[in-house]
């Protein structure tokens, strides 16, 4: 007696359709997460995103350009997405001044974001008669180094001062108590303190969550010579949340800057070795670094790379060029042709920025790509079909120029081997091997030149 267990009788075509493992895209590389301290809060969320100027100003509030200024230069030199994580509104101190009214109460005028950013800036009071022979006053908004920021005219009392500073993207007003007329005369905003280490190390976590980040910068505001070691700390922070995120396949890089005074460069520096941090001179150009880092592909060196909206930079003796370089420290130079540049693209440890980004970008596709097979790989057919993706996204990497072979061509760009042995099959392993050699940025040209007589 025959059974019939499956297949055709009748003759005809029988098509079995097999799902094919299609593991998906990584996200572009060029997310920066930056943590500082925001004028508006973020109800029911730790972090949030801005790729565009006008959304970060929309999420954020339009003062949170002052108190992270880094955003706006990253922004300008074409970081692909910025991820914001907020620190806690207490976590620092509001810059705050008194202005005197003719009642004899005063109103108080205050900093719209925590920090030291707003410390030094002076509210002038200038009192006028207006066409209608009214009195009103003009209120100037100055930096502490004498810079003009806002100017708003015609209020003539305190509610209408109130509603005029409404829109000011620098200070905002305390209930207007009491009636008066704001007296003349220069009032200063001080007390404004940034937020301890501690604080940023707790808003750093909340950037755990947010796997697709490969850049980090914590947006400090006091760099005065009392808070080197806060920053130090804070900085070692950010390096301690890079190691321990690469650890986990999402490998991240930290950045920092120089303070302006008060201690050397090379010193500095020297408290924060490590191949996922860069430190970048002068002061005031860290945003615009990261974002051109940001702006490149994974594989491309950031040295001799232009950057925009970094403000004035000095011109660097070439001797100050190679103390800082030979410190470890990425210099940010102003260059006769090219206009300011980084002058060569580096960790703080020495190695080049794009060979570490195209390692973590290969640790991210094979974490990619393995998270897709797990559950299929008790088959010999399943782990050749794994390492055959991961050879498919590897010769991806080869055309787009990040892995190479060796110079004498006789190591290829990458080997990848994928096994499992009696006892690893037992305990359900499966082992992959992977070796890469990313490109390196030549930096350095060497010339011989024969003079034939």
């Amino acid at each position: 007696m025959e059974v019939y267990v499956g297949g055709l009788i009748i003759p005809g075509v029988q098509v079995s359709v097999v799902k094919e493992v299609l593991p998906r895209q990584l996200a572009p590389s060029g997310v920066l997460g930056i943590v500082g301290f925001t004028e508006r809060s973020l109800p029911g969320k730790r972090t949030a995103r801005a790729s565009s100027w006008n959304l970060f100003r929309e999420t954020f509030g339009p003062a949170t350009a002052r108190s992270m200024p880094e955003a706006r230069q990253a922004l300008d030199n074409g970081v692909y997405q910025l991820v914001i994580a907020p620190l806690s509104s207490d976590a620092g101190s509001i810059a705050k001044t008194t202005v005197s009214v003719a009642s004899g109460n005063e109103i108080e005028v205050l900093a719209r974001v925590p920090g030291t950013w707003a410390n030094g800036i002076v509210v002038n009071v200038t009192t006028r008669l207006d066409r209608k022979q009214q009195k009103v006053c003009d209120i100037t908004l100055n930096s502490g180094n004498g810079d003009l920021l806002e100017r708003h005219r015609g209020m003539n009392s305190p509610q209408s001062l109130a509603k005029a500073l409404e829109a000011s993207t620098v200070v905002r007003m305390s209930e207007a108590d009491g009636a008066g007329f704001p007296k003349d005369g220069n009032y200063l905003l001080k007390g404004g303190q940034d937020a301890t280490p501690e604080a940023y190390r707790n808003a750093l976590e909340h950037l755990n969550s947010e796997p697709d980040v490969d850049m980090v910068l914590a947006s400090v505001q006091d760099f005065s010579v009392d808070k080197h070691g806060d920053v130090l700390e804070v900085y070692n922070a950010v390096v301690e949340h890079c190691q321990r995120m690469s650890s986990e396949t999402c490998g991240r890089l930290g950045l920092g800057q120089v303070p302006p005074t008060g201690i050397e460069p090379t010193t500095f520096v020297s408290h924060l070795r490590s191949e996922r941090f860069i430190v970048v001179a002068p002061h005031g150009v860290v945003g615009a670094v990261a974002g051109r880092i940001g702006d490149l592909g994974y594989y491309e060196s950031p040295t001799f790379k232009s950057l925009v909206g970094a403000g004035s930079v000095a011109t660097l003796s070439v001797e100050e060029q190679r103390a800082l370089l030979q410190a470890g420290i990425a210099p940010v130079v102003l260059d006769r042709e090219r206009g300011v540049i980084i002058l060569r693209g580096i960790t703080t440890d020495g190695d080049q920025i794009n060979v570490r980004r195209i390692a973590d970008r290969a640790v991210r596709t094979l974490k990619m790509i393995g998270d897709r097979f797990i559950g299929r790989l008790n088959t010999a057919d399943g782990r050749d079909a794994l390492k055959q993706k991961l050879i498919e996204a590897l010769l991806q990497m080869v055309r787009d120029g990040a892995l190479v072979p060796s110079t004498d061509g006789t190591d290829p760009p990458f080997k990848v081997d994928v096994y499992s042995s009696q006892q690893d099959f037992a305990l359900g392993v499966v082992r992959v091997d992977m070796a890469v050699r990313p490109v390196r940025a030549i930096d350095y040209i060497y010339a011989t030149v024969l003079v034939q007589v």
